[in-house]
């Protein structure tokens, strides 16, 4: 019999409550009745919901087609992308979710005159799949081996002196190149000047107007003067002129400032370019306050308006040795540079601020203990309420859990748009509920909760899987093997140089032994008050990135069924050397991540005596971090959440 606490009652034997699973106590059969009935109108809702969009997408790819016609354009490939080829993106950039309904940063469009297909990796088949379903847009699967690519697809289906089109503006230069050097040798003719969807995108959102501000030195660790100072210097062993910064987090770390043009992205639309005499910021300035422009100034940085750097570009002498990093900039706004050196190179200031110093590292940890309290307090509310029968669905909980954290100190936003994964919907990689996909949570299967925070001392993001009823035994087994994999990973010691393809390997081992995997990375980066997925490593089968010391990533492996369930651990961990030998240097791992790791869905057989081990002295030193910042009552379910297995 399963033990729990549910809102400071204990249940069990000694207690004063029998049952056979922790949640039976609140499990009544006309709240049961009533969550079926909800189901029910949410599914009428969803069914009419889908045919409002399904005749809405048929709509706009008609006047798009009737664009294309007028341009005799044959092909259009359509992305979600913008200048900077940011993962996130302001909604006027949203071009391909605006013309599918399909949300979610990964996926691109190719629009001919009698076909439509949607290119989306594994992360969002199903998600993808939901949203198209009524509509013409077939899903390509693009990681199926046997899926072609966007531009194979194209070279197939096109005959020479055919055209086809894509917005150069909004397109980086390393896609453009590839699909220039991929289909023109073909006889494809290709347009990159042209913008179809704006004309027939009658309400397009306007370039955003986010305020811009600084964040102290207290927090990052080094003036903007040192960073400078510390990019110019590898500039001068790579013998070069000139630095265009085009990825926006990049100019946020090097100046010390952070933004909200984007939602849940910490950054403003901006460039910044780096010569050995001078820094030229180039943004809208209406968005400066009176502090950010006094500190940029006093540190010797230009102000320009934003839609000057091209001009600026263009007036750089033509022997400048000019950085640019084609993931980061536009196909458009490279040939404003082209009479330049273009050295195309590695990003220097992704590869700085990869590298989290002292004190980053130290915000970064109250950070992470701050959140890792915020989410107890959420569990507590959760457990709470469906004990006193109130009605909570997936959006009722993440907007709860978005109020927990706002009672941070330092908090300004979530990281990403919380993933509320309840049964079924767990086994979706990239979830996100809104009022069409909203969902009653009851006390029965398990929750995927998937989420974090922006705060001015760091950035979060932790997954956790719970139980809300008595798990099956295939959920049993699914959890602990991918616990197994999680703390494997994070115990391991690993020589200087091994890869982030290497550790994800080693992560996946026992999933393999048990035939399970999954098909998202195993983990990322996680910039400090930044975005929460930040480069240059991964852990992933096909990064070959360094591990290095100071640098913070996420380990996340995971097991889905899809129209089941889904299970997914989260921890943010720090690379830190581990011990020197005559082999070299050995690298470890230091947990930064302080959550409760459930163990009612544990099944003890499959979890070795060293990682159970490592389990309990993990969650005894969460009760020890996040006892000071709880009420009674949580500290009640977390003294139970926490004892040892």
């Amino acid at each position: 019999m399963v033990e729990h606490v549910i809102g400071g009652e204990r249940t069990g034997r000694s207690g004063k409550l029998h049952v056979s699973s922790p949640y039976e106590a609140i499990q009544k059969p006309q709240g049961l009745l009533a969550i079926r009935h909800i189901r029910t109108i949410s599914l009428e809702a969803s069914v009419a919901a889908r045919f409002v969009l399904s005749m809405q997408v048929s709509e706009k790819l008609t006047g798009l087609r009737a664009a294309m016609a007028s341009e005799n354009i044959d092909a259009l490939i359509v992305g979600n992308t913008d200048p900077h080829n940011n993962e996130y993106v302001a909604p006027r950039w949203r071009c391909r979710e605006w013309l599918s309904g399909m949300k979610g940063s990964s996926g691109t469009m190719v629009v001919t005159a009698k076909w439509c297909g949607l290119w989306a990796d594994s992360r969002y088949y199903q998600t993808a799949q939901l949203a198209l379903d009524g509509t013409e847009i077939k899903l390509m699967r693009a990681s199926d081996l046997d899926v072609p690519s966007i531009d194979a697809w194209l070279k197939k289906h096109l005959h020479d002196d055919q055209t086809v089109a894509f917005n150069g503006h909004d397109t980086s230069l390393k896609q453009a190149k590839s699909w220039l050097k991929s289909l023109q040798p073909a006889g494809l003719k290709i347009r990159s000047e042209l913008e179809l969807i704006s004309p027939i995108w009658k309400d397009r959102p306007a370039p955003p107007k986010g305020e811009l501000f600084i964040v102290a030195d207290e927090f990052t660790g080094q003036t903007i003067e040192e960073k400078i100072s510390a990019v110019r210097e590898k500039m001068a062993e790579e013998k070069l002129n000139a630095y265009l910064l085009g990825r926006t987090d990049e100019s946020c770390w090097l100046l010390n400032f952070r933004g909200t043009d984007i939602a849940n992205n910490p950054t403003p639309y901006c460039h910044t370019l780096v010569t050995m005499d001078e820094v030229l910021f180039f943004v809208d300035t209406d968005k400066l306050t009176t502090e950010a422009r006094e500190k940029f100034e006093s540190a010797g940085v230009t102000i320009c308006d934003y839609d000057a750097i091209g001009a600026a570009l263009k007036e750089l002498d033509n022997t400048t040795r000019l950085l640019i990093v084609p993931n980061y900039l536009s196909y458009q706004l490279s040939q404003a540079a082209d009479h330049c050196v273009q050295i195309e190179g590695r990003p220097i200031a992704t590869d700085l601020k990869a590298i989290k110093n002292a004190t980053e590292i130290k915000h970064l940890k109250q950070a992470l203990i701050d959140d890792g309290a915020a989410m107890v307090k959420f569990y507590v509310w959760l457990y709470r309420s469906l004990k006193a029968g109130e009605k909570v669905t997936e959006l009722s909980a993440s907007k709860k859990l978005l109020a927990c954290r706002a009672e941070v100190d330092g908090f300004r936003h979530v990281s990403f748009d919380s993933i509320m994964g309840y049964g079924p919907d767990g086994a979706l990689n990239h979830y996100s509920v809104d009022e069409t996909t909203d969902k009653p949570v009851s006390l029965e299967s398990i929750f995927l909760i998937d989420s974090g925070g922006n705060f001015v001392h760091g950035t979060t993001d932790t997954t956790r899987t719970i139980p809300m009823g008595e798990p099956t035994q295939e959920q049993k087994d699914d959890y602990t093997t991918v616990l197994s994999s999680m703390i494997e990973l994070i115990v391991l010691q690993f020589p200087e140089g091994a890869t982030g393809a290497q550790l994800d390997g080693v992560c996946r081992q026992n999933l393999w032994k048990q035939g399970r995997n999954f098909k998202h990375g195993t983990g990322h980066g996680v910039g400090f008050g930044l975005e929460v997925h930040e480069g240059p490593q991964n852990i992933s089968e096909t990064n070959g990135e360094r591990m290095k010391l100071g640098m913070v990533t996420t380990i996340e492996p995971g097991c889905y069924r899809p129209g089941s369930h889904g299970i997914r651990i989260e921890n943010i961990v720090h690379t830190v050397l581990s011990q020197e030998t005559d082999f070299g240097r050995f690298f470890k791992f230091e947990n930064l991540t302080f959550c409760p790791i459930n163990i009612d869905l544990i099944e003890p057989s499959l979890l070795p005596a060293e990682h159970t081990e490592w389990l309990n002295s993990y969650n005894a030193e969460v009760l020890e971090k996040l006892s000071p910042l709880l009420n009674d009552e949580e500290l009640e379910w977390l003294e139970r959440e926490c004892r040892a297995l």
